[in-house]
């Protein structure tokens, strides 16, 4: 698998949820948006439904120490997602 920069991400998955494993991140000590923080990370799955993509996350998480779900779309300021 390729490690993709949060730019390529962006570029190769538009406005979908991934799950990107093993990920590099800015300050990673601080809490906050991960999509700001990444710096690159393995592509496993994208979706355009954070649902779908939660439940097929199980068969491909095994092997790597750290995953996260990132939205590669615009967010309206005021929405909230709960994962």
């Amino acid at each position: 698998m390729e490690i993709l920069t949060v730019e390529q991400i962006k570029t190769n998955y538009p406005n979908q949820w991934v799950l990107v494993g093993n990920p590099k991140l800015k300050n990673p000590e601080v809490n906050g948006s991960f999509i700001n923080r990444l710096i690159n990370g393995i592509v496993l799955l994208s979706n355009k439904d954070k649902r779908e993509l939660a439940y097929q996350s199980k068969n491909v998480i095994q092997g790597y120490d750290e995953t996260i779900c990132i939205y590669t779309g615009e967010v309206a300021q005021n929405r909230i997602f709960l994962l």
